[in-house]
């Protein structure tokens, strides 16, 4: 049986512990709910897992290199246009088959059952599953004998379930784009809200409706936002604040395409827009790689809380000029649409990932082989697994019909598994900052199957603590989602008292870890 700590043991003194640095990226931790700063010192509470999108938790590394990995895929799309209901018109004996997942996709923690929102067009429609790949549409005889729902013919309808609503009829809550249908008298009241857009001259706006059952939808008494066709809804896992990141502009004559944010409290009262997301100078490289290649645009943006912090997957649009071929459907824009990672630790100020690989690419199947149109709102955990829904598109975005065929597939990674820490066969070593664990058990989700990882607990001032060196850890080979470190003596770390975590990785990668 392993030694437990003696804490008295590691009892260290306050003027030791407040000679923690304080790193100015903690600026704004009211919303860091992953994080709580005490005299400098990150407090980790119990449970939080630490993911690598960033670098605010390290102090130093060596030899250590952020990585990207990107999703693994199914063979065929989960969720295709079969039904006559979501197909549109002949072009030469071939149907238009288009249906869009920007909506949402729900797994019951009772039942385990998934429920997806998807949409063709103006249309909405609801699928279940069983296990997240085989969909069923149920016949809901709202819109004739189908799956499809009156959900106030919304474009971008994006769908949570609010955990903190206490009104059971609204416990659904959704957002979507009303296109070119809007009343005059409702953009007037809109631009009373935001002068700021005292400019805009369509008729277009997001609105939002609630629902006890996600089935059956009743509308807000007015639209919400002034903007564009893409919009998605998320939550603040804390104060349940919603917010909404959306295709907007900040001027009449901007052209290119950018996410803003606007926040509620109440669904219904809106912040003014801010832009929290557009394409960089690394996005803009990319894109004039293309032949005729001008520059990118973000298409839109899914944004989800997720270990202690927020995690984006945007659609980046790489312009390449005009169609050469002219055909019926057509955008008149052309260039391929890819997912890339951007992250934020307050869901306001965004960041890519210093990696600009993208996380779901093109291909190699033909169904996403030209683009991705869009996501879902979040992710869904299954098992070790985290899985996201997303639009594959067969052509580029200037394709047209009926070549430009769009279904719903699913892209998949491990547990925490879109970025991670990677050594190659000499080791790396990487430390973070002063931190003071809750829980007792150190954990790691980590893949060292062709290599090791060793982990050593140092003081304030970076002294190993004795017992707990590398030398005095056992190795840690394999893989693993949930692996408790230990050492020959411990099998827990002190608490309460600040320390320095500092890993020793060698040909293999850490993707996140936590403290029970």
């Amino acid at each position: 049986m392993k030694k437990q700590v003696n804490r008295r043991k590691f009892i260290i003194s306050s003027s030791i512990a407040g000679a923690g640095v304080f790193f100015p990226g903690f600026t704004g931790l009211a919303f860091n709910h992953g994080l709580k700063p005490d005299n400098g010192i990150v407090v980790l509470p119990k449970g939080q897992k630490q993911i690598f999108v960033d670098s605010q938790m390290v102090a130093k590394t060596q030899n250590i290199e952020r990585k990207v990995h990107p999703a693994k895929k199914l063979q065929h799309p989960v969720l295709e246009a079969n039904m006559p209901w979501e197909q549109g018109r002949d072009y030469d004996g071939k149907k238009d088959r288009r249906v869009y997942i920007y909506g949402s996709v729900i797994r019951d923690k009772e039942t385990g059952e998934f429920r997806m929102w998807y949409n063709r067009l103006k249309s909405n429609f609801f699928a279940t599953s069983p296990d997240g790949i085989n969909w069923a549409r149920p016949n809901l005889g709202q819109l004739g004998e189908t799956n499809e729902i009156d959900l106030f013919h919304f474009h971008s309808p994006s769908i949570i379930k609010d955990n903190f609503e206490k009104d059971p009829e609204k416990r659904y809550k959704a957002l979507g784009s009303v296109k070119s249908s809007i009343p005059e008298e409702e953009i007037s009241y809109l631009k009373s809200r935001f002068k700021e857009y005292a400019w805009y001259k369509r008729s277009s706006a997001y609105s939002a409706a609630y629902s006890a059952d996600g089935l059956n939808w009743k509308l807000y008494p007015h639209p919400i936002i002034l903007g564009g066709d893409t919009i998605t809804l998320s939550q603040d896992p804390v104060s349940g604040e919603y917010l909404a990141f959306h295709k907007n502009k900040s001027t009449p004559d901007d052209k290119r395409r950018k996410v803003f944010l606007s926040t509620s409290k109440n669904m219904q009262d809106w912040t003014s827009p801010v832009l929290v997301m557009e394409a960089d100078d690394a996005d803009h490289k990319r894109a004039q790689l293309l032949e005729d290649g001008t520059h990118s645009e973000i298409y839109n943006m899914s944004a989800f809380p997720y270990g202690g912090q927020w995690l984006g997957l945007i659609t980046v649009f790489r312009r390449a000029g005009a169609p050469k071929v002219k055909g019926p459907g057509q955008s008149g824009n052309e260039g391929p649409i890819d997912v890339l990672l951007v992250h934020s630790r307050n869901g306001r100020d965004w960041s890519h990932c210093s990696d600009h690989a993208p996380v779901i690419g093109l291909g190699p199947y033909d169904y996403d082989s030209g683009s991705i149109l869009g996501l879902c709102n979040a992710p869904v955990v299954v098992g070790n697994e985290m899985w996201m829904y997303y639009t594959a598109m067969t052509t580029t975005h200037g394709g047209y019909l009926p070549d430009k065929q769009m279904s719903i597939a699913r892209a998949a990674w491990r547990l925490d598994g879109m970025v991670s820490f990677s050594a190659g066969k000499d080791g790396g070593v990487f430390e973070t900052c002063l931190l003071k664990p809750e829980g007792t058990s150190l954990c790691v989700n980590y893949n060292a199957a062709k290599g090791s990882l060793l982990v050593e607990v140092c003081d304030p001032k970076g002294k190993t603590l004795q017992g707990f060196s590398k030398d005095e850890c056992i190795m840690l080979k394999g893989d693993s989602t949930k692996q408790k470190v230990k050492w020959e003596k411990y099998n827990e770390i002190p608490t309460g008292v600040p320390v320095r975590l500092r890993f020793y990785l060698k040909e293999g990668d850490l993707f996140s870890y936590l403290f029970e």
